[in-house]
């Protein structure tokens, strides 16, 4: 399991990909704190992989990898859900509501984002 497929997934929208990665990397009992930092990421790519992978790793009462902390936020707020940039009730939730790891990195996704697979 790559996490840069992962990454790629999400910055295409792709939700079932995405979905089935994360079902996927449960079903393994991915440990969180082992995931390699990606070396092939741009900068959208790493504040992305960064955000999910904490956000992943609190799920699952985990610790994050070390790289993670090192990785900035982006300047201007990332949506997750494409759906979000017509539907001004569903960015608010994400701006406000959304989860803290990925808010923290300008992402913008729902509170229950890839919970269910």
């Amino acid at each position: 399991m790559r996490l840069e497929d992962l990454v790629g997934a999400l910055l295409r929208y792709d939700a079932l990909a995405a979905r089935q990665w994360v079902a996927d990397a449960r079903r393994e009992g991915l440990e969180w704190r082992t995931v390699p930092e990606p070396r092939s990421l741009d900068p959208v790519g790493m504040a992305v992989a960064a955000g999910i992978v904490e956000l992943l790793a609190s799920r699952a009462r985990q610790s994050p990898p070390d790289w993670t902390a090192a990785v900035p936020a982006l300047p201007e707020p990332l949506l997750l859900v494409r759906a979000a940039a017509w539907m001004p009730r569903l960015r608010h939730v994400c701006e406000v509501e959304g989860p803290a790891p990925l808010r923290k990195r300008g992402l913008l996704a729902p509170p229950e984002f890839l919970t269910a697979a």
